[in-house]
């Protein structure tokens, strides 16, 4: 079963979209998990006693040919049952597809974000890098040629301005 929420031509296959939204969808109800057992422990504690009534010899003797008609009847009413349940797997298996679609797209984000400022970082330090080397070169030469005047260096208003002017 190929359901896909995107073109064909995509990179990442839709069984592994359905897996990651899948996996958040867990996460998500797994959160719930605490409170919704408190709920069920309160309502155990209600329905110990209708439970022990409902269920005594008495109500255990029950007519088998009654149960095996019921069983004929309700046959019809599984198969179509069935058929909905399919459906309704192929609709939770399209809408986890486009939520690991959206888990995805954050972690390729929140992943490219990482890589800029890494990137941005090395810059800065390449740039200073080459300032130092140029300094260097400049008092290299004015050391050789004491005659050669050094350049003068340009305050730091003026330099942000052609560095924000070149971007």
């Amino acid at each position: 079963m190929t359901t896909s929420t995107k073109t064909d031509a995509r990179k990442i296959p839709t069984p592994l979209y359905a897996a990651a939204g899948a996996g958040e969808l867990a996460y998500e109800q797994l959160r719930k998990l605490p409170e919704r057992v408190a709920e069920l422990r309160g309502r155990v504690q209600e329905l110990r006693p209708v439970v022990t009534d409902a269920v005594s010899e008495r109500t255990l003797k029950v007519d088998l040919d009654k149960l095996r008609d019921t069983a004929r009847r309700n046959a019809q009413v599984v198969v179509s049952g069935a058929q909905v349940a399919q459906e309704r797997a192929v609709a939770v298996y399209t809408e986890l597809v486009a939520r690991g679609e959206r888990v995805v797209a954050g972690a390729r984000t929140e992943q490219a974000k990482a890589q800029l400022a890494a990137a941005k970082a090395e810059i800065r330090d390449a740039e200073k890098v080459e300032a130092k080397v140029e300094a260097e070169a400049l008092i290299e030469q004015h050391a050789e040629n004491p005659q050669t005047p050094l350049p003068s260096v340009p305050d730091k208003a003026t330099k942000r301005a052609r560095g924000t002017a070149s971007k």
